[in-house]
């Protein structure tokens, strides 16, 4: 990791990945670097490795906490002279006399507007420099309120004065917190709210993505930027990709670079810092997707011949009736059985009759377009329904099919006996009203008579 020599690097140690978050996108559009480390035993190695212009901590964080950090920071004579400013809600004169134990250049207040901040950050950069001039050998200058201030005073009387200070605040706080209690409970009830939301927001599995009126993405949680595989920085500013304006509940799909996956997206009007919003919660169902899919394919295909099975060409037959008849045209059904079928399975077995009904429908798949219906709706029977877009008529559509079977019979390597086939096709006129059952029927009529006389 390579940083610009003239811009300051701030690293911010910080366990709430939201806070983090926000501390980052400020200090880069205030033109910072910035590194981030999820807790002290992290952002101590960090530090060792990136030499940061400043550290920014929290206290309260899991391994190692910020005082900790601080303490180590200190006492290593390459990280020494870093500055290290601690977060804390100086809810006690403690607080104080810990960060000055462990070493801590500065405090900042939680909450802290990022005025404050920016403020703060812009006096420690500033005395940086002071002290790397060597300007405060003898005495100490510091700059602060826009002016520069040469202390005189020895560093017991700074710390007294900084200790009198802050402990007189932290009591006239203690005085309003306790003329406030009821308040104050109320807002700690907020905070465990807003604590336990955060906590929801950020672990939940599902996505969640909050956008405003303007179709611009205000938030996203960490299972969103894993589901679109961008981060919140990429997403939140700019439009979101899918259509939220109303409540509902869809599915979409999203292409990602394992591949299409499949997600529910629930999307609800809400509330967001005073704003209307609209929040889409998305989960991932492209294992439920797929085993529906896979259902409906299973519950409208035969099995041995991979044809639409008798459930499945009524249903596609149907669509095909209803375009024709919005289109104008006329529609062909084609009913067609194997003669000597009976035969086959009785002097070879079924294994070889299945072979034949194997045949059969990859013959009829060969003859006939990728748009036609090609369906086994019996034992050896099979039907096909097509448009007539000028380009077929009965006499055009029985001489492919006896061509395929010629050239199909003609293979040296096939069984030793001929696979024929009786073919009946019956025209619907566009718009005449005859269902798809009336249709079948007439097919299967004129079959029937064109059957050779059994011997």
């Amino acid at each position: 990791m390579t940083f610009s020599e003239s811009v300051p690097v701030i690293q911010i140690v910080e366990d709430s990945l939201t806070q983090a978050k926000r501390l980052e996108r400020l200090l880069r559009s205030h033109g910072y670097e910035v590194t981030v480390a999820r807790n002290g035993a992290l952002g101590l190695e960090m530090a060792g490795k990136v030499k940061p212009t400043v550290v920014i901590t929290d206290v309260m964080m899991p391994e190692m906490d910020g005082y900790e950090m601080c303490r180590k920071i200190k006492d290593d004579p390459e990280l020494k002279d870093i500055p290290v400013v601690i977060l804390t809600s100086l809810s006690d004169p403690g607080d104080v006399i810990k960060g000055l134990q462990c070493g801590a250049d500065n405090f900042l207040t939680k909450p802290y507007q990022d005025e404050h901040l920016l403020r703060r950050l812009q006096h420690i950069l500033t005395n940086l420099d002071l002290r790397r001039s060597g300007q405060a050998q003898m005495s100490v200058e510091v700059f602060f309120g826009g002016e520069y201030h040469k202390l005189t005073a020895d560093r017991i009387q700074i710390v007294d004065l900084l200790l009198s200070t802050f402990e007189a605040a932290v009591m006239q706080n203690s005085q309003l917190q306790k003329l406030s209690g009821d308040y104050r409970s109320a807002l700690d009830d907020v905070k465990r709210v807003q604590a336990n939301f955060q906590t929801i927001m950020e672990t939940t599995g599902d996505g969640i993505v909050v956008v405003d009126d303007a179709g611009l993405v205000r938030y996203v949680n960490p299972a969103a930027e894993l589901l679109f595989e961008s981060s919140s920085s990429e997403m939140i500013g700019n439009p979101f990709s899918y259509d939220v304006d109303e409540d509902g509940d869809w599915e979409i799909s999203i292409k990602t670079s394992k591949g299409e996956i499949y997600v529910d997206m629930r999307v609800v009007g809400s509330n967001w810092d005073g704003d209307l919003v609209r929040l889409a919660t998305l989960r991932d169902i492209s294992e439920t997707v797929c085993l529906r899919k896979r259902l409906e394919e299973e519950a409208t295909t035969d099995a041995l011949t991979g044809l639409y099975n008798r459930r499945g060409f009524m249903t596609m037959g149907q669509r095909i009736i209803e375009m024709a008849d919005e289109r104008g045209l006329d529609v062909l059904c084609v009913f067609a059985d194997l003669d000597g079928f009976k035969r086959v399975n009785d002097d070879f077995g079924h294994d070889e009759g299945d072979k034949v009904l194997k045949e059969a429908a990859q013959a009829l798949e060969d003859i006939f377009r990728e748009s036609d219906i090609v369906g086994r709706v019996g034992g050896d029977e099979f039907a096909v329904i097509l448009l007539d877009d000028g380009q077929h008529c009965e006499e055009s559509v029985k001489r492919r099919i006896d061509e395929k079977l010629e050239s199909v019979n003609r293979n040296p390597e096939r069984c030793p006996y001929p696979m024929l086939m009786s073919v009946g096709i019956h025209r619907r006129k566009s718009g005449s009203g005859s269902s798809l059952s009336d249709l079948m029927i007439e097919a299967d009529k004129k079959m029937y008579s064109s059957k050779p006389p059994r011997p």
